[in-house]
């Protein structure tokens, strides 16, 4: 188990605290190295602030995450397990569109798993 401040974190906790250490990198890279980004998503690279901007709200998100573990903020738990695996849907349904590339979907996937792990954590602690 990861420890947060000298304690021991619950399963549920930690994948909350891990999946707020990947929006930081995320978001600080988008924030500072928005076209390393958008290659790897396959969307065309852009001087344009509105990436930084979102950098800037994934990092600030990211902060959310943290506070919830600090405080053990089951309800919000709760929240980021139904956003996170609806993105999925979402991103799919972008890609079927063919507003997206699919290589958006290994990002979708990446905060579908987290959903996930956070749900069957949270169940099992009797939490959800």
């Amino acid at each position: 188990m990861i420890r947060f401040s000298n304690e021991t974190l619950l399963p549920s906790a930690t994948s909350v605290l891990i999946f707020g250490v990947y929006l930081s990198v995320v978001g600080l890279s988008v924030l500072l190295v928005p076209n390393l980004f958008l290659s790897i998503i396959g969307v065309e690279n852009t001087d344009e602030v509105w990436i930084r901007l979102l950098g800037l709200l994934l990092t600030g998100l990211s902060v959310f995450y943290y506070v919830a573990v600090k405080h053990l903020l089951f309800v919000i738990f709760k929240v980021t397990v139904i956003i996170r695996c609806s993105i999925l849907f979402f991103f799919a349904g972008f890609v079927y569109l063919r507003m997206m590339e699919p290589v958006i979907l290994l990002i979708a996937g990446i905060d579908f798993v987290g959903g996930a792990w956070t749900y069957l954590a949270m169940k099992k602690e009797g939490h959800w």
